[in-house]
């Protein structure tokens, strides 16, 4: 019997894992951000709303994967895809002007929904994989 979603979100996930989704993220959106040309009007309040958006689920995710837990890689693909409509509607509506830095920039936020999805799927760290805990009655001992 598969585990319950929320177990299966709770799992822990290999450190490399977190590390590189991590990076990923720093990277691709850095990228991704760096292409962008001046904007030829003000942003429109759903972009503003948006990014507000983006900006909560990137460090909730940050917080999941420093905490090695599968549903900080599921916030990861929530902002990914955040990321992604935003990408759609910077030209689409008119803050900036719709040019080559457009793929470049659907690239890394692809890339990071690629990444979100392909880490999402892999298995968790098992049980005999986990650091030791200490449990605090035997410490009294």
């Amino acid at each position: 019997m598969p585990p319950s979603t929320r177990t299966w979100l709770n799992e822990r996930i290999e450190p490399t894992i977190a590390i590189g989704v991590g990076v990923s993220w720093f990277v691709l959106y850095s990228i991704g951000a760096a292409l962008e040309p001046a904007p030829n009007r003000s942003e429109p309040l759903i972009g503003v709303l948006l990014g507000i958006t983006l900006v909560s689920l990137v460090v909730a995710a940050l917080v999941g994967l420093g905490m090695r837990r599968r549903w900080g890689i599921g916030l990861s693909l929530v902002a990914a895809l955040t990321l992604t409509v935003m990408s759609i509607m910077c030209p689409v509506s008119g803050h900036h002007t719709f040019g080559t830095w457009w793929y470049g920039q659907m690239l890394c936020t692809l890339g990071l929904v690629a990444i979100s999805l392909a880490t999402l799927s892999r298995p968790g760290v098992s049980a005999a994989h986990e650091e030791p805990r200490r449990d605090a009655t035997r410490a009294e001992r």
